[in-house]
């Protein structure tokens, strides 16, 4: 037990290399700290022995960043408060406060050896979490922490699923009865996403559920871990591990590592992947991180390999987003962006927006609107932001209504992703139609980027109650095409003259 206590506490030492630890720096005003949260899955006694969420929060503070005391026999301690609340659909459903006191130390020497870290675990509820963590220094109120995040914690499947992935410093085996246990292990969790130039190495941990599921005729079971420059699909280089699963298990755990030292800046992705042996994806789960490498080690072929395998590859910027335009923007304002990229989105952007939308990841949502803009201008993201941000205010100018942006409305979105029709034709008071509104284009370029002549759009008022125009028929591939558009629009047989007569009918006939 004294070896592995001895183990333990070596482990967790090598998470300070995150910290520079210089103690002159103690008159920081602020405290420094890492926070990673990943959600597992545990048998549930109250729930009738089915799975219920539970989350793993992990923190770590900068001990130079901390206002230390001695104590009457001659120790070095901090004391820090730790407030912890969690907000779901129907309010705070948990809030924890706490204190922890430093271990105490003899002399400057053995602060500079000291690692804060801190692991805790919350029962969870299924649906939208947004996570608010304060440390304050208990000498020093004006030294704090505040970190906040939204995320989404998944129902459990009816049949497998994984857990959340939870990046590693390390793990061991060991029964001790700690914090760290899990599954005949001690695991020390990594609490950030971020691995510079120190680290060569990512380890990581998860779990598999309901495997005992499946009838035995769907096993043997492959279950793939690749880094990625996509959430989606691809591999980056010869990056992934497959193993196989044979037997059913109602928790099956998987550990693992990759060797980073050749993989470049950049942000890429974890994920893990379940396949039946007829390749069926049955789970799936994502973790993003980044990487700062600035002299990656050379293997022959790694690009080529690279553009081969990953269809994803892009040049993006590792960055610290709360020093980017984005870190004014709460996450409804950073939801309302993602919803004004969707008329500039094909069809797999739209879905990783939409995505978004219906499960919130702050952290993942906040480097797609970033990485987007940078995509645009590399050097000043911010001024590629404030151009587009320019041209919403000028959608939403003309089409706003009194409870829609005039980017969500359906001329809005149009307007942006084609810009301004040549030729407006508003019919307003045509006997036996209903409000309607048409507009042409003499040149359009389609989502194929072949050029369309003579593109028509035609909007109208379904009813009185309507608050705006919605897009009735198109000509244009991939937008609304409804050839029966004369049943909806007209809603009188007894026209003043041949129907032939109407606007719509002139300018739309039968394209």
């Amino acid at each position: 037990m004294r070896l592995y206590l001895q183990k333990f506490l070596h482990m967790v030492r090598r998470l300070a290399v995150f910290f520079l630890v210089v103690l002159c720096s103690f008159r920081l005003l602020a405290i420094e700290a890492i926070v990673s949260h990943t959600v597992f899955y545990m048998p549930g006694v109250a729930a009738n022995g089915k799975f219920i969420p539970g989350l793993d929060l992990c923190w770590q503070v900068n001990p130079a960043t901390l206002h230390y005391a001695t104590t009457p026999d001659k120790m070095i301690v901090a004391n820090i408060k730790a407030d912890v609340t969690f907000i779901g659909d129907t309010g705070t459903f948990i809030h924890d406060r706490y204190i922890i006191q430093t271990v105490p130390r003899a002399t400057v020497e053995e602060l500079k050896q000291q690692t804060i870290l801190e692991l805790r675990k919350y029962k969870m509820a299924a649906g939208p979490v947004k996570i608010k963590l304060v440390l304050t220094d208990m000498a020093d109120s004006f030294k704090r922490f505040t970190y906040t995040d939204s995320f989404f914690v998944a129902p459990v499947a009816d049949s497998v699923f994984f857990s959340g992935i939870q990046l590693l410093d390390t793990s061991f085996a060991s029964n001790a009865a700690t914090r760290f246990y899990k599954n005949g292990k001690q695991l020390i969790p990594f609490c950030t996403n971020f691995l510079d130039d120190g680290m060569n190495s990512i380890k990581y941990y998860a779990e598999l559920y309901g495997a005992d599921k499946l009838r035995p005729a769907s096993f043997p079971l492959v279950r793939k871990m690749v880094i990625s420059k996509s959430e989606a699909g691809g591999f980056w280089a010869g990056f992934v591990k497959t193993d196989t699963i044979l037997a059913p298990s109602a928790i099956s755990p998987l550990e693992g590592k990759f060797d980073i030292a050749a993989l470049p800046s950049g942000n890429y992705y974890l994920r893990l992947t379940l396949e039946s042996f007829k390749k069926q994806t049955l789970a799936q789960a994502t973790l993003f991180f980044q990487r700062l490498n600035k002299h990656p080690q050379i293997v022959e072929d790694t690009t080529k390999k690279a553009a081969v395998s990953d269809t994803g590859i892009e040049n993006v910027t590792v960055v610290n987003l709360s020093k980017t335009f984005l870190a004014k923007y709460s996450l409804g304002q950073v939801r309302a962006i993602l919803k004004m990229l969707l008329p500039f989105s094909d069809n797999d952007a739209a879905r990783t927006i939409n995505g978004f939308l219906k499960k919130p990841d702050e952290m993942y949502m906040r480097y797609y609107v970033y990485n987007y803009f940078v995509a645009i201008n590399k050097k000043d993201p911010a001024r590629a932001w404030k151009d587009f941000s320019s041209k919403i205010a000028a959608v939403n100018k003309l089409y706003n209504t009194h409870n829609t942006p005039g980017y969500e409305t359906d001329r809005g979105f149009m307007y942006l992703r084609y810009g301004a029709p040549t030729d407006v034709i508003t019919v307003e008071n045509e006997q036996g139609a209903l409000p309607y509104e048409i507009w042409q284009y003499d040149v359009l370029k389609q989502a194929d980027h072949k050029e369309l002549a003579n593109a028509v759009f035609l909007f109208y008022k379904p009813s009185q109650l309507a608050g705006d125009f919605k897009l009735l028929h198109s000509n244009v591939t991939g937008e609304r095409q409804d050839t029966q558009w004369r049943t909806s629009l007209y809603t009188s047989q007894n026209l003043t003259g041949s129907i032939r007569d109407t606007r719509a009918e002139q300018y739309i006939g039968d394209k």
